[in-house]
């Protein structure tokens, strides 16, 4: 279940990796624009800004990927740490009875 979570997230992070993208592009066009107005100057240094913040917020997600990775490879672990310790399973008990095959050793 713990997995299904990870995974959950893991693809959440790459569906607004996506939308950085895709902003950060439509951003560097905007960039590469000549402006002759004050106005279209100061919409070019806000969208550097923006641009700059979309460009750390990529860093974040893309730490957050890598740490859900990492979960994911402990969950991994811990469950297959889990399934080798419980060994073969023990006896079977019926509800209110005893366990099979006990009177069966005597």
């Amino acid at each position: 279940m713990l997995e299904a979570i990870a995974d959950e997230m893991l693809m959440r992070v790459v569906a607004t990796q996506a939308a950085v993208y895709r902003a950060r592009g439509q951003l560097e066009q905007v960039l590469h624009l000549q402006w002759e107005s004050p106005a279209g100057r100061a919409f070019r240094d806000r969208a550097a800004e923006l641009a700059g913040k979309i460009t750390e917020l990529d860093g974040r997600l893309e730490a957050a990927r890598a740490e859900i990775w990492a979960a994911r490879a402990d969950l991994a672990q811990l469950e297959s740490s889990i399934l080798s310790g419980l060994g073969p399973l023990g006896p079977i008990v019926s509800p209110g009875g005893l366990p099979r095959g006990l009177l069966d050793a005597l």
